[in-house]
Order: structure tokens, then sequence, then C-alpha cells
């Protein structure tokens, strides 16, 4: 039986900002929503607190609606990883080998093509994105061969304006991942997988970063995926070392330990639940706390 073990950590003056207990109950268990997908990834939430998430190695999205089983959305996206719904409700979906970005309408099923080069090269293999009210969006772009392709271009993030141009934002990663924009589009967190430390941004405007900044220099782990809760505390999807938390001043808070994170989402009624990626499986744990709500429900 899967159970979370809640690892405790103090800031370094002693006394975290929150403690692990105010954000899970101890004995708190994750329950096992859904199972048999090749390696699950991308969790969004819609308006309504249900969940998408991703499949890439049979390029398929599943449906998470509250209570219910877990249903295939599509099996026509190729190698999906990291997705967000937009302020219209349209899913945007990293489809990382076909080296774009795309939004599926979750009502029709169309899909319309968002970005999928710069300078005439096409990307690596778009990872994770953050969309901002304005419809531009924030996405990592590194090169993990999923489908044994090479790398055409240093793994960087970029940004592209709602109008479709394209502009390298970041170029500081070995291997950018996880990519999160706070809920008052103010700073940037940018995950660096390989170098396993977090960076952040101050975002002046729409893909205008300064003031960048090596906030966790030393996760000890990979990290992937990100996501916040309402009191600005950073939760890291970090592979086999679980969900690391870390508080608004950057210190740490604790651990939620599964057997393997990817990437994670608040979602349910009420944005209390932590859904989780868990390579074959899809997980959802009760927390203490509100995450950030979509673009689409705010």
């Amino acid at each position: 039986m899967l159970t979370v073990t809640l690892i405790f950590a103090l800031s370094h003056a002693g006394v975290a900002a929150m403690t692990l207990e105010q954000i899970i109950a101890p004995g708190t268990r994750p329950v096992v929503l859904g199972t048999g997908y090749g390696f699950s990834e991308g969790p969004a939430a819609d308006a309504e607190g249900n969940i998408y998430f991703s499949d890439g190695k049979n390029d398929s999205i599943h449906f998470y609606r509250l209570g219910e089983p877990v249903r295939l959305f599509t099996d026509q996206s190729t190698d999906a990883n990291g997705m967000m719904f937009n302020r219209h409700g349209e899913l945007v979906v990293c489809e990382g080998a076909a080296h774009r970005i795309v939004a599926f309408n979750v009502k029709t099923k169309e899909r319309r093509v968002m970005a999928e080069q710069i300078d005439g090269v096409h990307f690596n293999e778009p990872n994770d994105l953050a969309i901002d009210r304005t419809d531009g969006f924030y996405f990592s772009d590194p090169n993990y061969a999923h489908r044994g392709q090479p790398p055409v271009m240093k793994e960087d993030a970029y940004y592209v304006y709602a109008d479709g141009r394209v502009k390298r934002v970041s170029t500081v990663c070995v291997k950018p991942n996880g990519v999160l924009l706070s809920p008052d589009e103010k700073r940037l967190y940018l995950a660096d997988s390989r170098g396993q430390a977090i960076y952040r941004y101050d975002v002046s405007g729409p893909g205008q970063l300064a003031g960048e900044t090596l906030w966790i220099p030393s996760l000890g782990a990979n990290p992937d995926g990100m996501t916040l809760d309402e009191h600005g505390n950073l939760y890291i999807a970090c592979g086999k070392a679980g969900v690391k938390i870390y508080g608004p001043d950057g210190k740490p808070v604790g651990t939620i330990a599964v057997d393997y994170a990817s990437n994670c989402v608040f979602g349910g009624k009420d944005f209390s639940t932590l859904y989780i990626t868990s390579r074959d499986k899809f997980l959802g744990v009760a927390t203490l706390v509100r995450g950030t709500r979509p673009l689409c429900a705010r």
C-alpha cells in the first residue's frame, strides 16, 4: 500500500514559515486514481478542478472528473508532456517529440499549433509551460530524446507572444524542465533538472524577465514539474525524491515522499487536493491548503 511519508525540515533560522503538518495531516495516504500508464505527466486542472494528465509514451491524454474513473481524452497527442489551461479554457500541450506546442478545444478535440520553431529551426522537445493573462506563454525546451531525436539547438527557455512571435528568455539551465508563473505574474520559476536547481526571475511584462536568481541552489534531486499553493509554498516534483516543498523564502518545508513524482497540480472541488503523476500511476493527496487556480477559473 502506498503511504505518504512526511519528511520535515526547518529553515536556516530554525523555524519554517509553515510546517508540513499545516500542509498535510500526519497519516495522510495517497489515493491511486488511475494506473497502467506508460509514463504519466503534465497534470492540468480545469475551472472545475477536474484533471487532465498526459502519457507521452502512448501519445495520449487522460481525463479525471471528480468522483469518476479516469478515461481517455485523446490518443492523438504525440509525446504529450506539460499542459495547462489558458484563460479561454483551451488545453495547451507540449508535444515534445513533435517539436511543438498545441492548444486543444476540449469540447471538440480540435487542435491548433501555437508554436513549433524559432528562426526557421524546429524546437528540441517542448517539455513544460506557463501561460499568462495576455495569452502568451513561457516554455522549456530540453531534449530527452524520447523518440531518439538528436538536439538541434541549445536547451533553453522561451516566450511565445499571443501573436506567435517567439523569444528566447533564459539560457542559464543545463536542462530546463518545469516552468511556473506566480498568480500575480510577477515571478517566474524555472527548474534545471540536470543542475538540480531552481531559478527565479522578476517579470516586468509579457516575456520580460530580469533579476535572474539561483533561488534554490542544491535540491539534491532532479526537479521536474512544479505548482504553488495559496501561501506561496512551492511544490517541486523530484522523481524518486518525491515532492519537495519550499516556502516563499526559498527555504525547505519538507517532502511528500511517494514512489515517484514527475509533476503535480492542485485541483478538486476546492483545489485542496494535490494530484501527482507517478510513472504508471495517477495519485491524489488531500491537503490542508488550497492551490493556485487555473487562468480559466480566475
